[in-house]
């Protein structure tokens, strides 16, 4: 079945990377196609991040609203990211809307528009977003046949300058939220109201904030005069928390996508919530009380994904995945389970003070995955002012366990421009580096981010103003002159500029959304990637606005001062943010309430979880390890396959990665490679450029023990995507050639458009390249040009006229000498015109031959 419609496949077919357009991975959901918003009583949502589909597809929050929504017999979800630019060009020139993957169904047909606001450079994306998907920008213009827009994420803790793009935002937790809604707005539609009638009713629902439904006033010093509910008993939002996460639902089935992710690995979240108070961070306050999933429940969750799914890889997500109360045993319990199949653990957001040597043991057993220790600040001052509970020593303890356990590089995470901050601190940071180096030899390079402080709503630095940006490039260019020196060390830092628009937006208000508009008019968007950050852009949109950047970013707030996000409560007092900001004056630590008293923030006591001693995993049948029975028989198989249908839209890599995965599915063990990053023994034939379909195709897999060909072919059909088919297998013996270097020729048909190409004329150019002999091209590989003679490498070239002359039948047979493969394309390019490609309407690996 073809899940990406005609039209929008003539388009993927000409961008570089088409298989994140597809729609069709494994475990994506396809429930019966629609083509009108108002079909049924189905509730159609489309839950979009407005960033890139490797960025998107690496988020959990996304994955775990796809389960739930599509769990529903009511409401079915589809996703949509951010079109590169090659695909929106291509959406513009052919005058297509912005589609859902799943369904290729338009923006505007759905009935929510469910927006991840994951930061705020990603903030233009979502109005060109909206505009590719045909949906008016401003919330105020939208009929009542026009989709709902809702936001959700960290970022609505201060929502205000999207106020004028949302109808409603989600505040808190939405895995129970979200179904709230769709019951809500199902009744609606059956009731038939109107947006105004129906955006009341929602906001009823606690966590829901329609902006609409408040006005806001400001003083002639452009300071807020007040913040006024135009419902009544709607005056402040309250965040919504779910309060057990063993309970709550979660995708053991996640999509499993061809192409590579930021985070391409199985994701399970262990707790939700931080008690340790930085001072900097806004989610350890948005995402309180903290809550942990049962280490039993982990296991199941991540048997169950795993098999689902075929990863090689396990995060254990969490703000502080080292202070998970049995995030020792657990890993213990994982890894003896796991490690037969080669499946690996990563933990993100370590604190230097959780790393222990048995952790470090259970983390390398299968590979060595990266450490990433965020110091922030490099005196012990500093860490006070911040509320960093870390010493020097608990620093160079860590990397002295991890040196110890066999890693030999590592990362460390500071941030600059921070409250109070001096050139002792700025050199407090090169000077833990160079002792970390001086103490252990055995580490052989560090590196070093830095970004800059950006104070953010709900913090106890809410109040601070953010540095100027001239101060924090002497301070980067003093950084970067002293690690230079260092060949051991690489820094690397965020923009200031992408900083300093990211503090605007973190402490707006509703006049930003002007700002937002013309920087998007002006062509503004992927503000997140530093090569399309463009500065400029945004100091033109602001000066045409009249709005002074400064005030919102550069300002010290006063105590008094109406917040932009006063209305929104996450269940922390501003009474103790404040005081947590007030302690930072004083150089004062404030404890961690998991393991002390109770330090009144403002969130119920009775639904935090403290713990005075650390709890230990009771014993499972997987404290000792499973061991797979290692057989002394070692199979390989020679497989042929196709490569059809959507597939032929895969690169090389992508079509391993898939290959691996499946195999993993169909319980096949496939041997691995040894040392520190085993791979599986898994190997193909030449590589087949993205665009063709083949019936030839080949691989060698090296299985552990014995299975019959029969078996494996049976098995793995019933794992790959349709177009992936196995069609024969057979055993070698070990010492047989390579796939590669036993092919002798490869057989191309190509189908041209005729009415671009005459056949006479193609033909003469052909009969011309075979009476030379020698033809010799620049052959581009990795960036480097080498001269090649082609003549060899073409063995026949035969034309044909097909359905009443509409176009070129060329087959063409390539020969395999000393490694080098033409490719037909390039063939063409060099022997009829370099333009050919736009006329190319198809082509097909329609046979090999193999050296007797």
């Amino acid at each position: 079945m073809n899940f990406v419609s005609n039209e929008y496949k003539d388009i993927i077919r000409k961008v570089q990377k088409p298989s994140q357009y597809l729609g069709n991975e494994i475990n994506s959901i396809h429930k019966s196609p629609f083509t009108k918003r108002g079909d049924g009583g189905i509730i159609k949502i489309a839950l979009i991040f407005p960033d890139l589909y490797e960025m998107g597809m690496s988020h959990l929050g996304l994955k775990i609203l796809y389960h739930i929504i599509n769990m529903r017999e009511d409401s079915v979800a589809e996703r949509v990211f951010a079109p590169e630019s090659d695909y929106e060009e291509l959406l513009l020139k052919n005058n297509l809307p912005l589609a859902s993957l799943e369904s290729s169904v338009p923006l505007n047909q759905f009935d929510i528009l469910g927006f991840t606001l994951q930061y705020e450079l990603s903030y233009t994306n979502i109005l060109n977003i909206l505009k590719l998907g045909g949906i008016p920008l401003r919330q105020a213009d939208r009929k009542d046949d026009t989709p709902l827009v809702i936001g959700g994420g960290p970022c609505v803790f201060n929502p205000e300058p999207l106020s004028d793009f949302f109808d409603l935002f989600v505040i808190g937790d939405g895995e129970e939220i979200v179904s709230e809604l769709i019951d809500k707005i199902g009744e609606a539609k059956a009731s038939h109201y109107d947006r105004e009638r129906l955006l009341k009713n929602l906001s009823d629902i606690e966590g829901i904030y329609v902006p609409s439904l408040f006005s806001v006033s400001y003083k002639d010093d452009n300071t807020i005069e007040k913040i006024e509910g135009l419902k009544e008993g709607y005056s402040s939002i309250k965040k919504r928390t779910v309060h057990d996460l063993n309970s709550s639902p979660y995708p053991t089935s996640q999509i499993v996508p061809y192409t590579s992710l930021i985070h391409d690995r199985v994701s399970v979240e262990i707790d939700r919530g931080c008690t340790h108070g930085c001072r900097f961070c806004q989610a350890g306050i948005i995402y309180r009380p903290l809550r942990e999933r049962s280490p039993q429940k982990v296991e199941e969750l991540l048997q169950e994904t795993l098999k689902n799914t075929g990863y090689e890889e396990v995060s254990l997500g969490s703000l502080s995945s080292g202070d998970y109360c049995n995030i020792t045993p657990l890993a213990k319990a994982i890894m003896n389970k796991f490690e037969k199949d080669k499946i690996s653990i990563s933990l993100p957001s370590l604190r230097p003070d959780t790393l222990n040597p048995e952790l470090l043991k259970e983390i390398s057993r299968v590979r060595k995955t990266g450490f990433t220790i965020a110091v922030e600040a490099g005196t012990q001052r500093m860490r006070n002012i911040i509320n960093k509970k870390i010493k020097d020593e608990d620093i160079f303890s860590a990397v002295n366990s991890i040196a110890s356990s066999g890693w030999d590089s590592l990362k460390l995470y500071f941030m600059i421009g921070l409250p109070y901050e001096t050139d002792d601190d700025i050199e407090g940071i090169y000077n833990i580096c160079t002792q970390i180096l001086k103490r252990e030899k055995r580490i052989k390079n560090i590196n070093v981010g830095i970004s800059s402080l950006v104070p953010k709503a709900h913090t106890p630095f809410q109040w601070v103003g953010q540095e100027g940006m001239n101060s924090l490039k002497r301070k980067l260019s003093y950084l970067h002159r002293k690690f230079k020196m260092n060949k051991r060390i690489n820094l690397k830092w965020h923009r200031v500029e992408m900083s300093f628009l990211e503090g605007v937006f973190a402490r707006g208000d509703r006049r930003l959304g002007r700002v937002l508009e013309t920087a998007h008019k002006i062509g503004c968007k992927f503000d997140g990637w530093t090569e399309k950050f463009e500065f400029k852009k945004w100091a033109d949109a602001f000066e045409e606005c009249g709005i002074n950047p400064e005030f919102y970013a550069g300002r010290e707030i006063k105590k008094d001062e109406i917040l932009p996000w006063s209305h929104i409560k996450t269940g922390v007092s501003e009474k103790f943010l404040y005081r947590e900001y007030k302690n930072s004056l004083e150089n004062n630590l404030s404890p961690d309430c998991r393991y002390d008293d109770c330090i009144g923030c403002g969130i119920d006591s009775s639904k935090c979880l403290i713990l005075k001693d650390r709890q230990q995993l009771p014993l499972t049948a997987h404290q000792t390890p499973v061991k797979r029975v290692h057989s002394s028989v070692h199979s390989r198989i020679r497989m042929r396959y196709e490569k059809k249908g959507d597939m032929r839209f895969l690169s090389h890599l992508e079509v391993g990665r898939t290959f691996s995965r499946a195999f993993k599915r169909a319980e096949i063990p496939l041997l691995c490679s040894e040392g520190y990053h085993p791979h599986p023994k898994i190997s193909f034939g030449f590589a087949l450029p993205v665009g063709i379909e083949s019936s030839y195709e080949y691989l060698d897999a090296e299985i552990e023990g014995y299975i019959n060909t029969d078996e494996v072919i049976k098995r793995l059909n019933m794992k790959l995507p349709l177009g992936l088919k196995i069609t024969s297998a057979k055993p070698i013996p070990q010492g047989v050639e390579s796939i590669p270097a036993l092919t002798d020729r490869i057989i191309f048909s190509i189908n041209i458009n005729s009415n671009k190409y005459d056949k006479n004329s193609v033909e003469w150019k052909f009969e011309n390249f075979f009476l030379q002999d020698k033809v010799i091209i620049d052959r581009v590989r990795k960036d480097v040009v080498k001269k090649v003679d082609i003549r060899p490498l073409v063995d026949f070239i035969k034309v044909e006229k097909r359905f009443d002359n509409s176009l070129l039948k060329i087959d063409m047979g390539l020969k395999v000498i000393n490694g080098i493969l033409l490719q037909p394309i390039e063939v063409l390019k060099n022997l009829v015109s370099p333009d050919i490609e736009t006329a190319v309407l198809s082509i097909e690996k329609t046979g090999v031959e193999m050296k007797q």
